[in-house]
C-alpha cells in the first residue's frame, strides 16, 4: 500500500496490519535465534539480554514505524516515498541496495531452514529439499501479491502452532531464562546484537507496514504483536537447545530426543516470512530498475537466495544477524531526529508538512484536490499563472547555452518539496555512516560485540548534532 492510496482510503487500524507483524514475531527464525544465543549460555537466556533486546527492538520499530502513520502523528508514507525526502540520492540508493541484499539473505535463511526440514522428513539431500520448497514459493510470488496473503496468514498460524508444540513437548528440565548475567559484557553485547539484527530490516521498512494507520495506539499494538511473541519464541528456542543439546533446530527436532513431525511445521512456517521478504525486496529492486517486470525482480532475489539456502546459511543465523545489526539500525536515529525537527517546525509555524499531500479524507479535501489540479496546470489558487523566481546564481537568459550554441541546458535536479525553505533537509550521512562502517569493520574482524556500536555511535552523533543545532538557534 502506498501512502497516496492510504490517504485516499479510510484510516486503517492495527488489525489490518497485524498479519505482517505477527508473522515476523512468530517466524521460525526466532526459535533459531533463541537456540543459538542459548547455546552460548548452556541453554539459559540471560534475562538482561531479553529485557535489553526487547527494549531496543521496540524503540527501533516504533521510531521508524511512526513515519507511516497518518498526520499529525506521522507522514502517511511508505519507505520508498520517505527515502527521497530524508536521504541524499546517493545515500538513498546505497540504503536501497543494502535492503535488497538483506532480503536475499532472508530468503536464503528461510528457505534453507525449511528445505532442511523437508530433507529431514523425506530423507532427501538438503539441496533437493531446498528445491522442493523454493519452487512453489516462487510460483506463488509470481502469481501475484493478492494471492499469497491467505497463504501467509495460514502459515503464520502454523508457526504459532510449532512454537506451542515445541514449548510443551520438548520443555527443558529447568527454566530456560536465568536472572544471572552469565558471560562477560562482550558476550552479552554479542547476544544483544542478535536481537537487534533480527528486526533491523523490518524496522527500517516499518513505514511500509504502518502507512495509513490511525495513530500511535495502533502502532504500539503492532510493535507488541512482533516483539512479545519474538521474545517468547526465543525462550522456547533456548529451551529446545537445552533439552536436546543442539542449536540446530532441524537436527534437534529430527533427533532421537526430538519431535520429527515438527519439521513439517518448520517447512510450512517459513513460507510467510519468505513471501514478505521477497515482496519488500521487489520494491528495492524496482528503485534501481523501475521498468523491470515483477517476474524478473522476483527472480533477481530468489535465485541467489536459493543458492544461499542450498548451502544452509540458516546455520549461521547469529552471524548474519550480527552483520545486519552493525549496519542498518544506525540509519534510524538521525531519520527520527529529523522527523521530530520537522514536526516541531510545522507546529511552530502552523504549516502542514506538504499542503498538497494532506489526507484526502480530512476536512477541506475537495479544496486541496482543486489546489493540486491548479498546481499541475501551472496556475495559482485564483487562476493566475504561477510566477517562478529566478535563482540568484542563475545566468541571465541571454547567456544560457541553449541561446548561444543551440545545446539544450541540462535539466535541474528537483529537490523535495519544502527543502529550499528549511522545512525539510536531508539527513547528514556523517551522522550514521561512520558508526555503521566502524561496527561493520569490527564485526567482520571477529568482534561480534561491536555490532551494536553502530547504533550507539549514530544515536550519540545525532543527539550531539541536535544539541549543537539547538544551541546555535538560541544564540541567533
Amino acid at each position: 500500500m502506498t501512502g497516496t492510496a492510504a490517504a485516499e482510503g479510510p484510516a486503517r487500524t492495527w488489525r489490518s496490519a497485524a498479519g505482517a507483524w505477527l508473522g515476523i514475531g512468530t517466524a521460525p527464525g526466532t526459535l533459531v535465534l533463541g537456540a543459538q544465543v542459548g547455546g552460548r549460555h548452556d541453554g539459559a537466556l540471560p534475562l538482561v539480554v531479553l529485557v535489553a533486546g526487547g527494549t531496543v527492538m521496540c524503540a527501533l520499530l516504533a521510531a521508524q514505524g511512526r513515519r507511516g502513520l497518518r498526520p499529525p502523528a506521522g507522514e502517511n508514507a511508505t519507505l520508498s516515498e520517505l527515502s527521497p525526502r530524508y536521504l541524499p540520492p546517493l545515500t538513498e540508493r546505497a540504503v536501497t541496495g543494502l535492503l535488497a541484499v538483506a532480503m536475499v539473505g532472508w530468503f536464503g535463511f528461510n528457505v534453507g531452514l525449511g528445505g532442511g526440514a523437508v530433507a529431514a522428513l523425506t530423507g532427501l539431500p538438503d539441496v533437493a529439499g531446498v528445491l522442493v520448497l523454493s519452487v512453489p514459493i516462487v510460483a506463488v510470488l509470481l502469481a501475484g501479491g493478492g494471492r499469497w496473503n491467505t497463504v501467509a496468514l495460514l502459515t503464520t498460524l502454523v508457526a504459532i502452532a510449532l512454537i506451542a508444540v515445541v514449548a510443551v513437548r520438548l520443555a527443558p528440565p529447568s527454566p530456560p531464562v536465568t536472572l544471572s548475567a552469565d558471560g562477560s559484557p562482550l558476550v552479552l553485547a554479542a547476544d544483544l546484537a542478535g536481537y537487534i539484527g533480527y528486526v533491523s530490516v523490518f524496522a527500517v521498512r516499518a513505514p511500509d507496514f504502518t502507512a495509513g494507520l490511525r495513530g500511535r495506539g495502533d502502532l504500539w499494538w503492532c510493535v507488541g504483536l512482533l516483539v512479545g511473541p519474538a521474545l517468547a519464541a526465543t525462550v522456547v528456542g533456548a529451551g529446545l537447545a537445552a533439552s536436546t543439546g543442539s542449536t540446530d533446530v532441524v537436527a534437534a527436532l529430527a533427533g532421537p530426543d526430538g519431535l520429527p513431525v515438527a519439521n513439517l511445521f518448520v517447512a510450512a512456517s517459513v513460507i510467510a516470512p519468505t513471501l514478505a521478504a521477497v515482496h519488500s525486496g521487489v520494491f528495492a529492486v524496482h528503485r534501481f530498475a523501475p521498468r523491470l517486470p515483477n517476474v524478473a525482480a522476483v527472480l533477481v532475489l530468489a535465485v541467489p537466495g536459493a543458492v544461499l539456502a542450498a548451502v544452509r546459511v540458516d546455520r549461521l543465523l547469529l552471524t548474519w544477524l550480527t552483520l545486519l545489526a552493525a549496519v542498518l539500525p544506525a540509519l534510524i536515529p538521525p531519520m527520527t531526529a529529523e522527523a521530530l525537527r520537522r514536526h516541531r517546525h510545522r507546529r511552530t509555524t502552523g504549516r502542514s508538512a506538504d499542503p498538497l499531500s494532506v489526507q484526502a479524507a480530512s476536512p477541506g479535501a475537495p479544496e486541496l484536490r482543486e489546489l493540486k489540479a491548479r498546481a499541475a496546470a501551472g496556475v495559482d489558487a485564483v487562476g493566475h499563472p504561477r510566477r517562478t523566481r529566478a535563482r540568484a546564481h542563475a545566468p541571465p537568459a541571454e547567456a544560457t547555452p541553449s541561446d548561444t550554441d543551440g545545446t539544450p541546458a541540462p535539466p535541474e535536479r528537483k529537490r523535495p518539496a519544502s527543502m529550499a525553505d528549511g522545512t525539510r533537509r536531508y539527513v547528514s550521512t556523517w551522522l550514521w555512516a561512520p558508526g555503521a562502517a566502524l561496527a561493520l569493520g569490527l564485526t567482520l574482524a571477529g568482534f561480534a560485540a561491536a555490532a551494536p556500536a553502530g547504533l550507539a555511535v549514530s544515536a550519540l552523533a545525532t543527539v550531539t548534532h541536535s544539541t549543537l543545532a539547538r544551541a546555535r538557534r538560541i544564540r541567533s
